[in-house]
């Protein structure tokens, strides 16, 4: 099976290092409440997220570490709902790649090549930040995306859209090439004029108890700001 779940973008930022934020996520058709990520800095280059269902237990834990790149980080995610487990590890200039999709799976790994252009997990968002002038202009970019399923990365495409709030930036992601675009759907990720996440709309980076991955909408809420954003 073709798993473009691992089409990750879970929304953090290296300027909210400082602060803890949570992200609710909503089906993306019913708008059924799912499940909550609680993001934590233990120090600016250690990030901790916890995922819990809807009745508040802890189903998924991810460590995140940016010492070595903050497009690339180190990071280990299990999932306790199917025995999921997703890593990766920078070793000079390769990434090793670690995946198992499930408790009755084997572990799978690979190298990819480290370059400046890659970008793992939540690096994504400091992409967006570090690039943010150039991208508000409209111009489209594109980024080697890694998909641990797939042990490789995957060509993907950031372009500035039309948004439906006044005073936000919207960005769509999408899949450059054809293939790839038949197993994924488009991304849109939603800000402030502050730089700051508001909102992420696309597949869920967390699959359910079987295994599949589903379509959300998930709204931010940082510590400084207690009003709810939804």
């Amino acid at each position: 099976m073709f798993r473009f779940a691992r089409f990750v973008l879970l929304m953090t930022f290296a300027s909210f290092a400082s602060a803890d934020f949570i992200g609710y996520a909503y089906d993306l058709e019913t708008q059924e409440f799912l499940y909550t990520e609680h993001h934590s800095y233990q120090a600016p280059s250690k990030h901790q997220v916890l995922y819990k269902e809807a009745n508040g237990s802890v189903f998924a834990t991810k460590s995140l570490d940016y010492q070595h790149s903050a497009y690339a980080p180190d990071f280990v995610q299990e999932n306790k709902r199917n025995g999921e487990q997703i890593s990766s590890l920078k070793d000079d200039n390769d990434i090793l790649i670690r995946y198992k999709e499930d408790d009755t799976s084997s572990l799978k790994q690979d190298t990819v090549a480290y370059s400046s252009n890659l970008i793992i997990d939540a690096g994504f968002d400091h992409f967006i930040t570090q690039n943010w002038d150039v991208l508000i202009t409209g111009k489209a970019m594109t980024i080697d995306y890694v998909i641990p399923s797939r042990l490789d990365y995957y060509e993907l495409t950031v372009e500035k859209e039309a948004c439906e709030i006044n005073g936000h930036y919207c960005f769509s992601i999408s899949a450059s090439s054809f293939f790839i675009s038949l197993f994924s759907s488009q991304l849109k990720l939603t800000y402030n004029e502050a730089a700051t996440l508001v909102s992420f709309q696309g597949r869920s980076n967390i699959c359910d108890s079987e295994g599949n991955y589903q379509d959300v909408n998930i709204f931010y809420q940082y510590d400084e700001d207690q009003e709810s954003i939804l």
